[in-house]
């Protein structure tokens, strides 16, 4: 009899610490002004929308200007368009609109939904932090001055101090006599943060492009920057410091070790009431130390127009200029028509 008890009473134990884990496992929220409300992980947000992991609908991207009240059970880092970084549980106000922020030093802050330019998650795994795009289309180029086939990515990651993107893109000509590599372009970007404007940036990078006569080019580039602006619709960062090169020439001459100066402003816009815009621009100007007189300039623009769901329609121009590259040409362009996936 005794022995029956004891099973008995472990066997209450059990189903009580069962039904705590179940409960502890509390989901967070988000509820919209039109009464819909989403139950799952919030995995983040940028560029004015909210990403969450829906119980029942899966990944969906929630327009910050729509959500009424959100709710959260880990910590996020949160920076806002007043330029201040924010560590802590997000959770609901009194006020439609707003949330409460609760930090570790048991501080409780009172923000408008809206004011926040940045949420991450500083619980999740590696996969589940990763967000960008991927998009393939139709492209023009001055170097072939036919269509051409384009292929571009870019993933973000982010973690408590360090930010790192990871962008490909890639032109190139199909047609008799084989498929031609005319433009290349890889970048990994990753900078510190260790004050709410100011970061350190460090930039990997390779590049080929036929009509400058650049077969290939490995770029190095260690720096500094500035959040000059973040508006609740908008952001614009400063980048410099010093670019280490090495190139390639079409005609197979190695140009040694280049060293020089960048200038890189980089502006993002981002509308989601109708229409739906999103626009990325990158714009750098390089200025020569070993070779003097040198100046090279490249601009990469990406107007988006949200189509259904994740899926945009993108037009992507973009432009090189190297003042030393040959003597047939210095300038290069093109633009892609694209669809694009966000993810």
């Amino acid at each position: 009899m005794n022995m029956i008890r004891l099973y008995a009473f472990i066997t209450f134990l059990a189903f009580i610490n069962l039904g705590s884990a179940v409960f502890a496992q509390v989901k967070d929220t988000i509820v919209l002004y039109n009464g819909q409300v989403l139950i799952g992980e919030v995995k983040g947000a940028q560029y004015g929308e909210i990403t969450i992991d829906d119980v029942d609908l899966k990944i969906i991207h929630v327009k910050q200007y729509k959500t009424k009240s959100l709710t959260t059970n880990r910590k996020f880092k949160i920076e806002t368009n007043d330029k201040r970084i924010l560590i802590g549980i997000i959770k609901p106000s009194a006020k439609n609109g707003f949330v409460n922020l609760m930090q570790d030093t048991g501080t409780l802050f009172d923000y408008e939904i809206m004011s926040f330019n940045t949420i991450f998650s500083l619980d999740q795994s590696f996969f589940s932090q990763l967000n960008g795009s991927i998009s393939a289309g139709f492209s023009y180029t001055k170097s072939s001055r036919i269509g051409q086939f384009s292929l571009s990515s870019t993933v973000f990651y982010m973690t408590r101090y360090w930010d790192y993107q990871l962008s490909v893109s890639l032109n190139g000509t199909l047609d008799s006599t084989g498929y031609s590599r005319d433009r290349e372009d890889a970048s990994f970007f990753t900078a510190y943060t260790f004050s709410p404007t100011w970061f350190a940036a460090i930039n990997l990078g390779y590049q080929r492009n036929l009509e400058l006569d650049i077969a290939r080019r490995y770029q190095q580039m260690i720096g500094g920057g500035n959040k000059l602006m973040v508006r609740k619709y908008s952001q614009l960062y400063a980048v410099t410091g010093l670019v280490f090169n090495q190139e390639k020439s079409t005609e197979g001459e190695h140009s040694g070790l280049l060293l020089e100066i960048p200038i890189v402003l980089k502006f993002n816009f981002f509308k989601y009431s109708q229409p739906n815009i999103q626009i990325s621009s990158s714009q750098t100007v390089f200025f020569g130390v070993t070779q003097k007189g040198r100046i090279r300039f490249s601009g990469n623009t990406s107007f988006s127009w949200q189509i259904i769901r994740d899926f945009y329609l993108t037009i992507n121009p973009y432009t090189n200029f190297d003042n030393q590259s040959s003597e047939t040409s210095d300038f290069d362009y093109g633009v892609s028509v694209s669809v694009s996936y966000k993810f």
